[in-house]
């Protein structure tokens, strides 16, 4: 999977074959990613204790993974652009590993998310390549524009999964500032 990650980083064209490898090896990205994002510090400065900002993070970054590829396996086959071959979780999985990796990286070591948002962005360019490398039907700005749409889905769902975790910490009293009230 690394080869292929960095390959898709440095915006190589790959064909789906390239995304056969074990899924745990996917699983294991986005939970690295999930975990970076729990340890970021605006997160753990709402979030305490340690464990409970990575799970956060986890709760946070599966949801946007799951959402986005859900929505990308339909995008893609409309209009016959693709036949459904390939495994479109696995690549979305590579072609996220380095830059979002480097992003929630810098944003747990207290980087500005000023400063993060071009990385961020260029993942948005990085996952567009990647399925517009590995669907010839589809074009870059065709890939884009489901990613956005992903994006916009993926957004609704983690605000209900901050809501349920926000209720569920309330009730175990874990609330900063709420303890005593």
């Amino acid at each position: 999977m690394i080869p292929t990650a960095f390959s898709l980083f440095a915006l190589r064209e790959l064909p789906f074959t390239r995304a056969d490898f074990p899924r745990w090896q996917s699983v294991l990205a986005i939970s690295l990613i999930g975990v970076l994002a729990g340890l970021d510090p605006s997160l753990r400065a709402v979030v305490q204790p340690l464990w409970l900002a990575v799970f956060v993070g986890q709760a946070l970054a599966w949801p946007w993974f799951l959402v986005i590829v859900a929505m990308l396996r339909w995008w893609m086959k409309r209009g016959g652009r693709w036949d459904g071959n390939g495994d479109l979780f696995n690549l979305v999985a590579a072609s996220w590993l380095v830059a979002d990796t480097l992003s929630t990286g810098l944003a747990a070591l207290g980087v500005s998310p000023l400063l993060i948002l071009p990385l961020w962005l260029y993942s948005i360019w990085v996952t567009g390549n990647a399925l517009a490398g590995a669907i010839p039907k589809a074009s870059l700005g065709y890939s884009i524009a489901g990613i956005v749409i992903g994006l916009a889905l993926a957004f609704v769902a983690s605000v209900l999964v901050v809501s349920v975790v926000s209720v569920v910490m309330a009730m175990m009293g874990l609330v900063p500032g709420e303890a005593g009230t």
